[in-house]
């Protein structure tokens, strides 16, 4: 018997709920994070920016937290420079930077609090990193695990929500990264 996978979009807090439910509380946050090793390939990238492409259709121009995107490495930062067919010939690089994201280089330290975009006492992230216990991101501050997609909207919206609130409908043949 096969298993039937729910395709709404999640994001995880103490109990997780889908994205669409997190979006009702319109809980803000100071940073949104995309990237990390397991969450900053080359699809996790463009199925953010597949996201970003669509919410900037619907309107949705600028990102108006700070928005930092981690690639997994430094062939993907490479990569994610290239035009993508996906994106109508635009590279991912220049769709999440559109909306002002800022791409830096592939490292650890976001991911266990250090470096310029560690958090601060009472700072909260949307994060697409795998880890978000306590003091885990910075000392004080409290990160929200989500996916790439999710992270992306919320990245414009200013709060938690996934792609559909950005009037985004699921396409399947659109924003599938597995081909």
């Amino acid at each position: 018997m096969g298993h039937r996978r729910d395709a709404r979009s999640v994001g995880a807090r103490p109990l997780h709920l889908p994205a669409d439910e997190v979006a009702l509380e319109k809980l803000t946050f100071d940073k949104a994070f995309i990237g990390s090793c397991t969450n900053g390939g080359y699809d996790d990238l463009l199925e953010a920016a597949l996201v970003i492409r669509s919410g900037r259709e619907h309107g949705f121009e600028k990102a108006p937290k700070a928005f930092v995107i981690f690639p997994g490495s430094g062939g993907v930062k490479r990569d994610i420079e290239n035009p993508e067919p996906r994106l109508g010939g635009e590279s991912i690089a220049a769709v999440l930077r559109s909306v002002g994201a800022q791409i830096r280089e592939s490292w650890c330290g976001p991911c266990f609090g250090q470096g310029p975009d560690a958090l601060k006492k009472g700072e909260v992230a949307i994060t697409s990193f795998n880890r978000n216990w306590q003091n885990r991101m910075g000392v004080g501050g409290l990160g929200y695990l989500a996916s790439p997609a999710v992270v992306a909207s919320s990245a414009l919206l200013g709060y938690m929500a996934g792609p559909s609130s950005l009037g985004i409908k699921w396409d399947p043949e659109r924003f599938d990264v597995s081909t």
